[in-house]
């Protein structure tokens, strides 16, 4: 009964055991050779210690299925007693013929026991570390992933521009690869048929309401021409020239120039290619800098706008956190400023020195400091509706973030025939803020939906267009019926978003859409130092997060030649790009002299050409073109200061003081080389320009650094750029080479 009980198998391994006595037959050869051989394996098995001793060399490969892994798996036991190996490496011999296998042959390859594997979580099919120096694995695929037509954007986009080092050269500007001339037809008509038939225009029409004002009503919004004067430095180096301008005053650039060199020197400069842009006095601190998109003609329009004037600012303490409180009813003003292009209007055409900016438009309103604007980026081509009034002009939708907590979107228009229009708006046709909490920033997604981040960290997605309106015009439109205005219902209901979802556990800093190429793909910085990347068709399932850093970037933008997402980190003080196919890992690609500066405009691409520029504390403008540094490892990068801003104030400021202003005097220098980008000095600790010294910080002034910067988005003038600074000057300059 006991015989047919199966026997228990024990969890020790088994050893041969010792000898004590002679082997009487020892010695005498009455083996078969058959039996030695066999012997002679099983001895080999009985030395054998674990299954690593085995040679690697040695080892005969078997074909294992998955249904041998789940078996083995299911076993008790994993450990074979030596008696149980041979007699499988017997039978494993026994099968190949009647010729017996070498002792060396016959080892068998160490099990490999299966392990449970959760159906629901795969792999996201990269390394942990996809920028290691590995000269097998190509950088492309790790931007574009397996997709072709990634590929194909990323192989088109380092054809076309990689070989710029910094600045972007003339001939290669183009529009973006990734959107095919069929889809952009499509967006500029199709897109914008909610606009011109269903009733769009009258409707942001009739629900705008402003009032013209005066140069004398408009005192406690616009800074004062006869207390504004600025002085600068500016020429070339060694033979720089103070200038003086006033408020609303500017200056060509090519006037520091031709003033500084005479003779033949002057002679010299004037074949030579002369410095294309012009030099504002703003009168305030320019908080943000966005240029009109679809605007190919003679007139470029630039939006500015600046921080509240110092006599408009409450001196009273704050109760709580200004940053998670609205603001009181302060005022603020955006311009609208007119620079004119060259006769000819080929690709890359410059400024024209004949013609000054004009300011042609200043909007004015008591919502509170704006914080971030956008304007819409999407294409949008020329309509009749749009030439039914001769003297007036659409710029665009605008929208922007006010100190009130607010999101709106004004659709701007101008009349073509006066200058220096003052409008006082009292309410918009769109404007959106949940309770307890305010707007903090926006980007659009859509000619229709506006992406509005949130100081609690929400995600707000709106249609500033009724959408129940929509088909109410669709019937009137096809009755061949003008299109009628929107019920009282529509006008006095509060916006609802059609997603909302929390992104983050606090203050969202910066918002940007993967547009055109991934519309769908949103990233987003906060307060908690991390920066993510969802996907509006299932954002709380698909999303993933960088790795969290001390210091978050206040400024994201999507750099499409890439496929990245850039930012600055101010800790590193690094400009680096997250791609959308590795978000977790980000990639150095640019290094700057100082920390960013303040506000959310410290980065921006180019749409027309692969040049980034970010502004910093220290007054510097950095171009750079990541393209060479990140398709190819071995691969140098290359930066480059196009000119810097310095301010410092006044000895005596006594008379000033009261008024709470601060006078003082800028320099601007450029002409600096382009160097190496370097992004790894900060870890060189045994390089002997660190030895011994003690790394500091630098403070500067707040009228120093950069606080906005732009580039232009129109073919025709893709290389324009446009920054700001605290003091309140501006310079637009054309960089391409």
């Amino acid at each position: 009964m006991t015989g047919a009980l199966p026997s228990r198998r024990s969890g020790r391994q088994r050893v041969p055991n010792q000898k004590y006595t002679n082997d009487a037959f020892e010695g005498l050869e009455i083996f078969s050779s058959e039996s030695e051989e066999e012997l002679a394996i099983l001895e080999q098995l009985q030395d054998a210690e674990d299954d690593e001793d085995f040679p690697e060399d040695q080892v005969v490969d078997e074909p294992e299925d998955d249904d041998s892994l789940v078996e083995e798996a299911s076993d008790g036991s994993a450990i074979l007693t030596p008696a149980e190996e041979y007699e499988d490496a017997h039978s494993y011999a026994s099968t190949d013929g009647d010729e017996p296998l070498s002792p060396e042959s016959a080892k068998r390859k160490a099990r490999n026991h299966g392990t449970y594997r959760d159906p629901n979580v795969h792999s996201r099919g990269l390394p942990d570390n996809p920028f290691r120096q590995d000269g097998q694995r190509s950088r492309l695929k790790l931007f574009a992933g397996e997709g072709e037509e990634d590929i194909l954007h990323l192989i088109r986009s380092r054809d076309q521009w990689a070989t710029d080092p910094t600045l972007p050269h003339r001939s290669a500007l183009c529009q973006s690869f990734s959107n095919t001339e069929t889809n952009s037809q499509m967006e500029a008509t199709v897109g914008w048929d909610w606009y011109y038939d269903l009733g769009g225009r009258e409707y942001f029409a009739k629900q705008q309401n402003f009032d013209s004002l005066t140069e004398d009503e408009a005192t406690d919004y616009i800074p004062k021409s006869d207390r504004r004067d600025h002085t600068f430095l500016m020429g070339s180096y060694g033979k720089q020239r103070p200038f003086t301008l006033s408020c609303s005053q500017s200056i060509g650039l090519e006037a520091a120039w031709s003033a500084a060199s005479v003779g033949r020197e002057a002679e010299q400069e004037s074949r030579q290619r002369t410095r294309d842009g012009w030099m504002l006095n703003i009168g305030a601190r320019v908080r943000c800098l966005e240029w009109a998109p679809n605007h190919d003609g003679k007139k470029q329009y630039l939006a500015i706008a600046i921080a509240p004037l110092n006599g408009s600012i409450s001196k009273e303490p704050f109760k709580e956190s200004p940053s998670y409180t609205p603001s009181s009813s302060s005022p603020s003003a955006i311009q609208i400023w007119a620079f004119a292009a060259n006769e000819s209007l080929h690709a890359g055409s410059s400024m024209t020195p004949k013609q000054a900016p004009e300011l042609r438009l200043v909007i004015v309103s008591d919502w509170g400091d704006v914080k971030h604007m956008k304007w819409c980026p999407v294409p949008r081509a020329s309509r009749k509706e749009d030439h039914k009034d001769s003297t007036s002009l659409n710029i665009g939708l605008l929208a922007a973030v006010w100190g009130d907590g607010f999101a709106r979107v004004l659709d701007v228009d101008l009349d073509e025939t006066e200058t220096n229009t003052i409008r006082k708006y009292e309410s918009a046709a769109f404007a959106a803020c949940p309770a307890d909490t305010l707007s903090t920033t926006l980007t659009w997604l859509s000619p229709v939906d506006l992406a509005v981040g949130h100081a609690n960290g929400l995600l707000a997605i709106y249609d500033i267009y009724p959408q129940p309106n929509i088909y109410h015009q669709s019937d009137h439109k096809q009755a061949n019926q003008e299109p009628t205005s929107l019920p009282n219902s529509a006008m006095t209901t509060k916006p609802v978003p059609w997603l909302a979802v929390l992104l983050h556990n606090t203050y969202i800093l910066s918002l940007t859409s993967a547009y055109p190429t991934h519309p769908t793909l949103l990233a987003s910085s906060s307060l908690s130092g991390h920066v993510r990347l969802t996907s509006l068709v299932a954002p709380t399932t698909d999303f993933v997060y960088s790795v969290r850093t001390r210091t978050p970037p206040a400024s994201l933008a999507y750099y499409d030649p890439l496929l990245s997402v850039v930012g600055i980190e101010e800790c590193s003080e690094t400009m680096r790009a997250w791609g959308l196919r590795c978000f977790y890992a980000s990639l150095g690609f640019g290094r700057m002299a100082s920390p960013p500066g303040p506000g959310p405009g410290m980065i921006d691409v180019g749409r027309c050409h692969a040049s980034i520029a970010v502004g910093g504390a220290d007054g510097g403008v950095i171009v750079t073109n990541p393209l060479r540094k990140t398709l190819g490892r071995k691969e140098k990068g290359y930066q480059q200061c196009v000119f810097k801003h310095e301010w410092v104030r006044q000895s005596t400021q006594a008379e000033n003081a009261e008024a709470g202003e601060r006078n003082g005097m800028s320099r601007i220098t450029e002409g600096y080389k382009g160097e190496e980008a370097d992004v790894n000095m900060h870890k060189q600790k045994d390089h002997p320009r660190f030895r011994g010294t003690v790394m500091m910080t630098t403070i500067y002034e707040e009228e120093t650094a950069v606080t906005a910067l732009a580039w232009n988005p129109n073919l025709k003038c893709g290389a324009w750029l446009a920054v700001g600074w605290g003091s309140g000057l501006l310079r637009v300059q054309d960089v391409a080479i």
